[in-house]
């Protein structure tokens, strides 16, 4: 009974602060900004909810702990920085609040998060936003290849993206209800990084046919392109893989230009038996390692909730 409790609470918890984090939002205008060396980058962040007081920015690279780089108050006057940052400059413009980074250098490439102080319930955190990846390099950015394919034995749709520069971007899934496209509700978090892409699934309907799974749109936000692209179903074959063309709405549209873009949306480099073998089980790993964490968690609450009591 003790454990039960114990896992409630942490569940009514984790409720909670979802539930705050709806209600004060912090978000950046760009998943990633790729710039030459010796260029001037703006980042852009928007302040969606009740920060108080200061707004903070913070840079992290890999390998390395989060550093903060200045604070600003919520008026847009008197940056502070921290030492080691005295060439960043930060303002207010609007509701967005820019770090302006200039003569970009490589060791400027990190991802930069704004954070600000919020109180909820009686509770304070510092809430972060989802971040910005800087890219310090003079090759252009190029729109992914994306492919969606369908797992019937699965009840699965896998949505799969390759190719692209830089590594980093958005997948969200769509469902077309006749007029508009509406958000899909995903229970797990299902996109992982691979090695060769990034993957996406969603669990459907047993019962689900051609003409339901036609509703549903794969959407990818990518730096390459400034509008996002939707992708779904348009075929069955005898192994049940469907390949995606992209589409905005419920009739199939044209990709992106291939005069505008470095890398065109292409279907003609589909992935191979093995590579989707390893994509399946990459994720099942992935499912298995939040099992093994969630129970030792579990646990280690029990025994500590023992030896308090």
């Amino acid at each position: 009974m003790a454990l039960r409790r114990t896992l409630v609470s942490a569940l009514v918890t984790a409720l909670l602060f979802c539930v705050v984090a709806v209600q004060a939002m912090l978000d950046h205008n760009n998943i990633t900004i790729t710039k030459e060396e010796g260029k001037t980058v703006i980042i852009g962040c928007r302040n969606k909810g009740n920060c108080y007081s200061y707004l903070h920015w913070y840079q992290k690279k890999d390998g390395s702990a989060m550093q903060r780089i200045l604070y600003i108050n919520l008026n847009g006057r008197n940056p502070e920085n921290e030492q080691g940052f005295e060439k960043f400059e930060a303002d207010l413009v609007g509701d967005t609040y820019r770090l302006r980074i200039s003569e970009l250098e490589p060791v400027h490439a990190a991802t930069y998060y704004c954070a600000c102080w919020v109180t909820e319930g009686g509770y304070s955190y510092k809430l972060f936003g989802p971040g910005t990846k800087l890219v310090v390099s003079d090759r252009k950015p190029a729109f992914p290849s994306v492919t969606l394919y369908h797992s019937p034995k699965k009840r699965e749709l896998l949505c799969v993206a390759r190719d692209m520069f830089p590594d980093v971007l958005k997948m969200t899934w769509k469902k077309w209800d006749g007029s508009k496209l509406q958000d899909v509700n995903q229970k797990i978090p299902t996109t992982i990084q691979e090695m060769k892409g990034t993957v996406s699934s969603l669990i459907i309907s047993e019962k689900s046919g051609m003409e339901e799974l036609r509703k549903y749109r794969c959407q990818v936000v990518h730096e390459g392109n400034p509008e996002a692209q939707e992708y779904k179903v348009t075929s069955t074959d005898a192994g049940g893989i469907d390949n995606s063309g992209p589409s905005v709405s419920d009739p199939v549209t044209c990709g992106p230009k291939t005069s505008n873009y470095s890398s065109a949306v292409s279907d003609a480099d589909p992935i191979t038996k093995s590579e989707l073998l390893t994509i399946s089980l990459s994720y099942c790993m992935l499912i298995l390692k939040s099992l093994t964490y969630f129970g030792t968690m579990s646990v280690v609450i029990y025994k500590r909730s023992r030896q308090t009591s």
